[in-house]
């Protein structure tokens, strides 16, 4: 072989080393809202990407609950060969179910198809949350500063205007006398 042959190869193994690596990723999932109240729904917030992603599959995502303990499994893709990683960056936002006041944990799981050995589970988070009850709030009255201003003003006009007119009739009273 002439050194021109390998000049090729060469390249290819150079570039093929200095490739950058895509990395599947998921950041810890989060509900909103934060302090969800009573009579409020709650959704799970999930952000991934590149080689990481959920699909629609019929029966995903699945929403199951025994006493406080909340499930949801997500269907998605898991891509491990790097060149087929382009599911780009995104966030999915799902309904999980309105919940009565009281301590609760949520575990997200993702399943994927990891061919040849089947399904695989993985946990992406474990979030735990507390409803609190339902306030009725009663509205109360405000009465601005101005306000009050203009009531004690008017109050000791009343009052002067009384005191002025029962001044005027003692003296009318104690002239015609």
């Amino acid at each position: 072989m002439t050194p021109n042959r390998f000049v090729p190869i060469g390249v290819a193994l150079l570039l093929a080393t200095m490739s950058s690596s895509v990395q599947a990723f998921f950041d810890p999932p989060w509900i909103t809202p934060a302090a969800p109240r009573e009579g409020q729904q709650v959704l799970l917030n999930v952000h991934g990407g590149t080689c990481d992603v959920f699909v629609e599959r019929p029966g995903y995502p699945q929403v199951t609950q025994s006493g406080n303990d909340i499930r949801i499994v997500e269907y998605g893709n898991r891509e491990t060969f790097d060149d087929f990683c382009n599911y780009g960056i995104w966030t999915i936002i799902e309904p999980i179910g309105i919940f009565p006041p009281g301590s609760y944990t949520l575990t997200v799981d993702f399943i994927y198809e990891d061919y040849p050995f089947g399904y695989t589970t993985s946990t992406l988070g474990v979030i735990p949350f507390i409803v609190t009850g339902a306030t009725s709030a009663a509205p109360v009255p405000v009465v601005p500063h101005l306000w009050k201003f203009v009531l004690l003003v008017l109050l000791s006009s009343i009052a002067a205007r009384a005191l002025r007119t029962r001044q005027r009739d003692s003296l009318v009273a104690s002239r015609g006398s």
